[in-house]
This record gives structure tokens, C-alpha cells and sequence, in this order.
């Protein structure tokens, strides 16, 4: 009796799923690449992510050095916004992927502006620890930013274009630290 099969069987649904990964991956790749679908779709299909085409909603938040950040005078760049609150635990759950996300696309025109919904700084300073963050931090006391945008609930991350124009809407934790997203931002960042 051969031993081979024996191993073999155990092995083959991994084998499957790996396969499907790398297939999805190359998927990804090569309509990016060749321009053969419309990348959010793609995207959405993979991610709790909903394709948008609206103009961004235009908001003021206040920086952590007391000025303020208008969305508008970001345009130019791509920007991707996450809304959320040093109270929502999914929040503090991503919010490590979303700082290697920020360190990953460093140098790219691209602005990824995380907004608090939180009361104060204390509860954001607190949070940080004293670590500068990679992203631009806002704090929006009055929570109008959120709705605005049609946020339901925090987390919520937005993608919006150069133009100024939203594309994609991702709900909840996301995997930020997936190359796929990644590449999507990067792509963006050269239409322009």
C-alpha cells in the first residue's frame, strides 16, 4: 500500500483554497492591470466594500495641533477617510492595519485622514499612547462628517479620488494590510 494517497487526501482541501486564492489574486492583478473591469468591482466582491459614484461631501474637522482640515483642500490627492471612536472596540481593532496601510502608500498623493467621533483629544491622545500616527487624525465633535457621508455605523472608510469624487465604501474592520487594497490605492493614485 502506497503512502502517498494517504497523505495526499488530507491535503487536497488545503491544496483547493490555496489555488483559489492565487487564482482570485491573479484575477485581481490582471484586470487591474489591463483595465478589463471596473477595479471597485473587483474590490467589492472581495471586501464588505460598496461601490460609490457621488461627489464627496465636504467637511471640517479639527487636527490634533488645533487647526482645521477641510476635505476640498485635499483634492488633487486621493484620500481615504475612516470614521471612527476610540470607544469602538472594531475600531481599535483595525486601527493597527490601518497605520501599516499609511506606512505602506508613504510618498504616494495620497492623504488617509482618520476622523473621530470621539467627545475630545483626551480620549484620542490616550488612545495613541503618545505615537504620532501615520495618518492625519481630525477630531469631529460636532459628528456631522459621519453623516454626511451616510456613515450607520463606525468603523466606516471611504475612498475618494483626486477629483473628489467617492469610490468605494468599505464597512466595518477590513483587512487593510491586503496587498489587494493596497494595489487598488496605488492604481488610483496614478489616475490622475
Amino acid at each position: 500500500m502506497s503512502i502517498a494517497p494517504a497523505l495526499a487526501a488530507p491535503l487536497r482541501p488545503r491544496l483547493l483554497v490555496a489555488g483559489a486564492v492565487l487564482a482570485l489574486t491573479a484575477t485581481l492583478y490582471l484586470d487591474l492591470r489591463d483595465g478589463r473591469e471596473q477595479p471597485e468591482v473587483l474590490l467589492s466582491r472581495n471586501f464588505d466594500a460598496q461601490v460609490v459614484d457621488l461627489p464627496a461631501p465636504d467637511f471640517t474637522v479639527q487636527r490634533m495641533d488645533g487647526t482645521l482640515l477641510k476635505l476640498s483642500d485635499l483634492r488633487g490627492k486621493v484620500v481615504f477617510v475612516n470614521f471612527w471612536a476610540t470607544w469602538c472596540a472594531p475600531c481599535r481593532q483595525e486601527f493597527p492595519d490601518l497605520e501599516k496601510m499609511a506606512e505602506a502608500l508613504q510618498g504616494l498623493p495620497l492623504e488617509m485622514v482618520a476622523v473621530s467621533g470621539d467627545d475630545n483629544w483626551e480620549d484620542v491622545k490616550k488612545f495613541l499612547a503618545g505615537e504620532k500616527s501615520k495618518m492625519t487624525i481630525g477630531l469631529d465633535q460636532s459628528k456631522t462628517a459621519p453623516h454626511l457621508f451616510g456613515t450607520e455605523k463606525f468603523p466606516e472608510s471611504y475612498v475618494i479620488d483626486a477629483n473628489g469624487r467617492m469610490r468605494l465604501r468599505f464597512i466595518s474592520v477590513q483587512p487593510w494590510t491586503d496587498e489587494r487594497i493596497q494595489r487598488y490605492l496605488e492604481w488610483l493614485t496614478r489616475q490622475t
